[in-house]
């Protein structure tokens, strides 16, 4: 049998050659997808992630993708999207990112009600001049929620213990990515922060939009960024019911949020002007203390 023009190969039955159909010219690469996958949640995490040297690579892989879409097509929304998302959950993903995302929940069983919450409640945009801490709250808490649901089942943790603390740190690692990104808001005039907490130090949301750190616009990133730190601290207990390389992963992003904290609240700096980074040698010695149990406490 004559080789056919463009096949991709020969398939052999019995004694028989058949000749295999030709390859699709623009086929997908999972490679690309996963790299662009992780590029993005780069992005995302900013500071916080926590990079493959802690958590187990091919985990990190696979939440990669889920952080990608949460904060990226689910946030921006549109029937497109989300008739091409319900076809990535039928096995058919249309575009590197959705491939990505199928790669991940096929292999972590992720549950397709929990990969839709994503879709029900998008990341963003930050809500404007919430009244209180519990309006913040009912508006983060679902959206870290269907996170920390597709994570734990990418780490077969899907116990009900251990999703409360989850979310717990989650909620801390939100708000500590929204304080660090205080002029973006002031950019976009808006106030995600709870107008009570301004009320409280006699502040209005005015003199915060002006991007000064006036004593009492300080005295209300003092409060967030405790508020942030507490969370944190609640949720550290999640660090006990996982792997031990998971562990490490979540304690190091711990560590590098409280270090962030902490550089808010320094009165030698104009968070407004000069938001704070990690150095390397910061994101570093997150990562050799992270070995060891983070004790809960003070910044």
């Amino acid at each position: 049998m004559e080789e056919v023009p463009g096949g991709a190969g020969r398939a052999y039955v019995g004694k028989a050659t058949l000749p295999l159909p030709p390859l699709e010219e623009n086929f997908m690469d999972f490679g690309h997808s996963s790299r662009f996958a992780t590029r993005l949640a780069r992005e995302a995490a900013g500071d916080l992630y926590p990079g493959p040297v802690l958590m187990p690579r091919g985990l990190l892989r696979a939440l990669d993708p889920v952080l990608a879409v949460a904060f990226g097509p689910a946030k921006e929304g549109g029937s497109e999207f989300t008739a091409s998302f319900e076809a990535m959950l039928r096995g058919r993903p249309d575009g590197p990112l959705l491939l990505a995302l199928w790669s991940s929940a096929a292999a972590g069983e992720i549950p397709h009600a929990d990969l839709r919450a994503l879709l029900e409640h998008p990341a963003g945009p930050l809500p404007d001049r919430p009244a209180s801490r519990g309006e913040l709250l009912s508006w983060m808490h679902p959206r870290v929620s269907a996170i920390a649901r597709c994570g734990l089942a990418l780490a077969q943790r899907t116990e009900d213990e251990a999703l409360a603390p989850a979310e717990r740190l989650g909620l801390g690692f939100v708000l500590t990515r929204m304080l660090t990104d205080l002029p973006r808001h002031v950019a976009a005039k808006k106030f995600p922060f709870p107008v009570e907490e301004l009320d409280k130090v006699g502040a209005t949301v005015e003199e915060f939009l002006d991007g000064i750190p006036t004593p009492p616009i300080r005295e209300f990133l003092n409060g967030q960024a405790a508020w942030a730190s507490d969370l944190i601290t609640q949720g550290l207990p999640i660090t006990d019911k996982v792997g031990a390389r998971l562990s490490r992963g979540l304690r190091a992003a711990a560590l590098r949020s409280r270090k962030l904290l902490t550089k808010i609240s320094s009165p030698r700096r104009d968070p407004f002007r000069d938001p704070p980074r990690l150095s390397p040698r910061e994101r570093w010695e997150c990562a050799v203390r992270a070995w060891w149990p983070v004790a809960p406490g003070p910044r």
